[in-house]
């Protein structure tokens, strides 16, 4: 079942190719519940059936929201993709099986609900995205703080990215909302691009690299250079080809390209996580990339704007 639920999933993923599959998420959540109740009940304190409860969370979720009318190609991709990360991430490849820990029905409910708690949340994360909601996003926060401090669910590496990375996603348009009256008429947007983009390079390039100095199997010394270099790369070829999504006809942005760059570095670390278990370093660089491609056009159009009066 839960390969049937990956491949339903994928199928998720691609539906945006055709006007078919208003229905698939729903498909989704049934494979991967099903999938957990073939598995023992302790599964759900393993990352596999924690993932599966997720799944079929978010999956629901999703599929409330495009019966509600919200743009189906774009939650059934997004939410495809997250799907099949999820499920590489942290369901083993052995699947579930019984362990010698003993668990109480009730740890073994509060866990459900938790991980409920979590899909959830990332199915709101990718509706506010395209349909900010201040207070979709203050419930968003407090789920947050409460899976932080009372839950272990943050601890499973994969999940902590693909969260931390769609808080990026599902939190730009409120960043946006606020820089966009500011901005001028669009005098010197390359200016603003080239050098926002550049400065953002290098912060994620030196924050990553502090951030893997303390990795005992890579150590501080030219290890770490390679592997921040490495990373680095693949987060602004990543950012890089966010930037021809106008190209497809994301353009209603007042910066098109800017938030093509922002959008490529938000899912840089869902994508190299599949790659890599050293993508939760990259996550501190790109916050600030992204506040700096945010802001940018505040200080350099407008420097620009004076300079030619």
């Amino acid at each position: 079942m839960a390969t049937l639920a990956f491949l339903s999933a994928l199928a998720m993923f691609l539906s945006p190719l055709v006007e078919k599959g208003k229905w698939l998420p729903t498909i989704t959540a049934i494979l991967a519940f099903l999938a957990f109740v073939q598995s023992p009940f302790e599964g759900i304190h393993q990352s596999g059936g924690s993932a599966l409860i997720i799944v079929t969370a978010m999956c629901g979720m999703i599929q409330y929201h495009i019966y509600n009318g919200v743009n189906k190609k774009y939650l059934n991709g997004f939410g495809g993709a997250v799907t099949f990360v999820l499920l590489l991430a942290m369901y083993p490849e052995s699947g579930i099986n019984e362990t010698v820990n003993e668990y109480t029905t009730t740890e073994g409910v509060i866990a459900i609900f938790e991980s409920i708690l979590a899909g959830i949340v990332l199915a709101q994360l990718m509706y506010n995205s395209i349909n900010f909601d201040a207070k979709n996003s203050i419930g968003i926060l407090l789920i947050l703080v409460s899976l932080g401090l009372l839950s272990n669910l943050v601890s499973y590496s994969g999940l902590f990215v693909i969260i931390i990375s769609l808080c990026f996603i599902g939190f730009l348009p409120f960043l946006e909302e606020r820089i966009t009256p500011k901005i001028g008429s669009g005098k010197g947007r390359a200016n603003a691009l080239a050098i926002s983009t550049l400065i953002g390079i290098i912060l994620i390039f030196a924050i990553t690299y502090a951030s893997l100095s303390s990795v005992n199997r890579i150590g501080d010394g030219n290890g770490a250079i390679a592997v921040a270099l490495w990373l680095t790369v693949a987060v602004t070829a990543i950012g890089l080809i966010g930037m021809l999504l106008p190209l497809f006809g994301f353009d209603e942005h007042p910066r098109p390209e800017a938030w093509g760059w922002r959008f490529g570095l938000s899912v840089s670390p869902i994508l190299i996580s599949l790659q890599t278990d050293l993508s939760g370093h990259l996550l501190l660089g790109i916050a600030l990339a992204i506040l700096i491609s945010v802001s940018s056009p505040l200080v350099l159009e407008k420097g620009q704007q004076k300079a030619a009066q």
